[in-house]
């Protein structure tokens, strides 16, 4: 069994009993609100994911828990809330959870090299703030994008548990939206995949045909529209207008972070092409190329 396969082995061990401590947290916590329900199971699988990436000493290993706990939502309001009785409501809802779930899961384990990887991020994290890295681990690598995500899920409660549908033009046109990020992320992330696997690689070369001929960020567009898909299905359903701080969330930080810091790291790395395509091509809207 070669590196890859061993260490992919590993993780999808890891989330194995991540899914059970998390299950059984949530079936012991009966006498609570469904809603606390989930955020206790959700705090208890982050904390031993992060044991697991100190255990590994490799933050990645928390990188699969941003597209695995959706599906794991989904699949405690399947058993919990009535499955066999769902509507066409709350299957489109679930299969667009389900493929943008197993899509970036199986996304990542094809990118995922091995154990000696570490995402950049963390990387350059673990250089700046030495001694006072495990506190940033937790907060920023772990707890906060399980707490974002969550955000950015709970409009669902009203489909899946507390709602009734309102406004279904706004249900299936915010379906549609959801629909369209996943397929942004999929042809994005498949013609990355291409690209990094291409022959003759130089340092300096950029990925600027197909879809990222039009936009630098079409991968987190397509994240952006899936969330923005989700919160329009939860307010179809007559979630409160508050719920919507997950997916304001979602734009703010691909938008100020996630898109700043690889945008800063691409100037680094392959610095006059990378200027170059910028002038050529929008940060994120696809738009015409301006060659």
């Amino acid at each position: 069994m070669n590196n890859k396969r061993r260490a992919l082995l590993e993780v999808t061990i890891m989330y194995i009993i991540v899914a059970i401590i998390g299950w059984i947290t949530y079936d012991l916590l009966n006498n609570s609100e469904p809603l606390m329900r989930f955020i206790y199971a959700d705090l208890v699988m982050t904390v031993a994911t992060f044991i697991f990436s100190l255990i590994k000493r490799n933050s990645s290993v928390y990188d699969p828990y941003w597209s695995v706990v959706p599906f794991f939502f989904l699949l405690i309001w399947f058993i919990y809330f009535g499955g066999s009785d769902w509507q066409i409501y709350q299957w489109v809802c679930a299969i667009a959870i389900s493929l943008w779930s197993w899509r970036l899961t199986l996304s990542w384990a094809r990118g995922f090299p091995g154990w000696h990887h570490e995402d950049w991020r963390y990387v350059n994290f673990r250089n700046q703030f030495g001694k006072f890295f495990q506190p940033i681990n937790f907060l920023g690598i772990h707890l906060f994008p399980t707490l974002i995500v969550f955000l950015g899920m709970w409009p669902l409660f009203w489909v899946y548990d507390i709602g009734e549908i309102q406004f279904t033009f706004l249900f299936y046109i915010s379906a549609f939206i959801a629909f369209l990020g996943i397929w942004f992320e999929y042809i994005a992330d498949n013609q990355l995949a291409r690209f990094r696997e291409r022959k003759n690689k130089k340092k300096e070369d950029i990925l600027n045909t197909g879809i990222w001929s039009y936009s630098r960020n079409p991968n987190y567009l397509g994240e952006i529209l899936f969330w923005i898909g989700l919160l329009g299905m939860g307010l179809a359903f007559d979630a409160p207008w508050y719920t919507s701080i997950g997916s304001v969330g979602m734009l703010l930080m691909f938008l100020f972070a996630s898109i700043p810091m690889k945008e800063k790291q691409m100037i680094k790395n392959r610095a006059s092409a990378f200027e170059k395509y910028k002038k050529e091509v929008s940060v994120l809207i696809p738009m015409p190329s301006k060659k």
